[in-house]
This record gives structure tokens, sequence and C-alpha cells, in this order.
């Protein structure tokens, strides 16, 4: 199990044939600004909170994914997880990417930043040094950066190898009422299912575990229907 709920992690709680088929009909970057709540569920049962919270400061953007993960089996808290990462972004250009992540494992940060295509930095005191044409992180926020071929998988702070395929637009039944939304598959070195919002922000995410469990995220509210969210999951 705890590998299963460590790929929800390297997503950010929470990807494609190429590019060419995101760009079209690309909504406004970045989106609607704002507090975004999700319940996040394990094989259909809830297990905690994801917040992604959009913050725009003249021409920087700044996207912090917090998720608080409490498992339970039998009544007892068998995994905890809490969670913060943060993107970002000059523009539309992604320039750098930090975590902090506290599980059974114990604390982990880390931070790279951006210089041209080629990004440092480190996680513990692991290095970090390669060269990446990245537009995204792992947790995959804004419709708008859903192209290329590699991305930031934001828990680690280094490079996957990810194609990303338009699925078309379905509607999706969400606690806070019908959505339409366009659905993309990411496939690779990680791999996720996304929808998002006709203003191109992310609604939904979905994942197996290596264990088979389906991890799943659902908007359960956003910046014109604000929820209040601890900082660690609620005891159900």
């Amino acid at each position: 199990m705890r590998k299963s709920l460590a790929i929800l992690a390297a997503c950010g709680l929470l990807l494609l044939t190429s590019a060419a088929g995101a760009a079209q009909d690309v909504p406004a970057w970045p989106g609607r600004l704002g507090s975004y709540v999700f319940e996040v569920t394990r094989d259909g049962k809830p297990i905690g909170t994801q917040t992604v919270t959009l913050k725009q400061d003249g021409d920087l953007l700044t996207v912090t994914t917090e998720s608080a993960i409490a498992v339970k089996m039998l009544g007892i808290v068998v995994y905890r997880m809490h969670q913060v990462l943060t993107d970002t972004y000059r523009g539309n250009r992604l320039i750098a990417v930090a975590a902090e992540t506290k599980d059974p494992d114990g604390l982990r940060a880390g931070k790279i930043a951006r210089d041209g295509n080629r990004w440092t930095g480190k996680l513990g005191k692991q290095s970090r040094d390669f060269a990446c044409d990245c537009e995204s992180s792992s947790t995959m926020p804004l419709l708008a950066n859903v192209k290329g071929s590699a991305m930031i998988e934001a828990s680690e702070v280094q490079p996957r190898s990810v194609t990303f395929e338009d699925k078309g637009t379905e509607m999706l039944n969400l606690p806070e009422g019908q959505v339409q939304t366009r659905h993309f598959a990411a496939k690779g070195e990680i791999e996720r299912d996304v929808w998002y919002d006709p203003a191109g922000n992310l609604v939904a995410a979905q994942q197996r575990g290596s264990d088979g469990s389906l991890i799943r995220q659902n908007l359960m509210s956003d910046p014109q229907a604000t929820r209040e969210t601890g900082q660690e999951a609620s005891e159900p």
C-alpha cells in the first residue's frame, strides 16, 4: 500500500501523442486564481484532501499543492502523509520546483531552479543537475502547460519522460455539480489521467497504485465556492 501512496505523492497526491493536440483551444494562462480543494480517495474510500492554490504577483505565478493523507485499517491509521509542493512560473515558463514531504519515512525537502534549460538544486543531501525543457511538474495544475515530452516529478525534483494523449471532452459529476471537462492521459515514467475545466484548471485526476488500487482526486470547491480545510487529514 505504501508504494501505491508513494505514486500518489509523486504526482502531488494527484500526463501525452505529442502536445500538438494539447496546444489547440488552450484557455488563457493561468486560468482562475485562488484555492481549489479536492477530496482524495483510495478505491472509493476518502483518505484525505488536497488543496491547490494559485497566486500571482506581477509576472510570477506560484502554485502550491498541499496534501494531507491519513489511511486507516480497522480503525487504526496505518499511513499518514503531509506534503507541500510548490511550482513557480515566470510568465508561463516553469522556473523552480520545491518539495517538502513528511511520512513514515521521515521528512524530506528539496528545491531546484532553472537557468535556461539547466536545472540545479538538492533533495536532502542529494544533488540535482540535469537538462530539461520542462513546462510543468507532475502536479499538473494547468491545461496550458500540458505539452512537451518531459516534466519534473515534483516530490523527487527530477525529470521524467512522458507522452500526452488528448482524450477529448467529458462531462463529470463532481461534488459541486456537473462540469464539462477536457480529459488527458499521461503515459511513460508518470502515468495519470487528468481533467480540466473550461478555464483550464484541474478538477479531477486519477492513477493506479502499484497494488492496483485507484487513487483519485475530485474537486470539492473552487475560488467561487471556498471551503475550509485543515493542515492534517481529518479522522473519519
